[in-house]
């Protein structure tokens, strides 16, 4: 039997910190690469553009380093976005599976010829 899975909300704080650690790498990987499709698939878009305006801003720097940088200026940002997203964790923050997993399972699903 596997371990219990949870939702965000669920999460303790320090859980919510390891998920938004790993998660803001995932998201400016996916915003420099233009992948951003199924993430933008969330009704209220208003975090996306706050996160999108500081990973802009650090378009030259590392992938880590931008990350930590929209951590401090997003963080809120990201809580919002996760909440909205149906990845599960499990109690320590750690994904059920890899971001990139979920986004190809997302991708395949959406209907083909649009």
């Amino acid at each position: 039997m596997g371990e219990k899975l949870y939702h965000f909300s669920e999460l303790s704080e320090q859980a919510k910190v390891t998920s938004i650690n790993a998660f803001s790498k995932f998201y400016v990987i996916c915003y420099r690469s233009e992948n951003m499709e199924i993430l933008s698939q969330v009704p209220d878009q208003s975090m996306l553009w706050q996160i999108n305006q500081e990973v802009y801003r650090n378009k030259y720097e590392s992938v880590e380093h931008a990350a930590k940088d929209t951590i401090i200026y997003c963080s809120h940002s990201y809580e919002k976005l996760l909440n909205e997203i149906d990845m599960r964790y499990l109690a320590n923050g750690s994904t059920e599976f890899p971001w990139e997993l979920w986004y190809q399972q997302k991708y395949a699903a959406l209907p083909h010829g649009v």
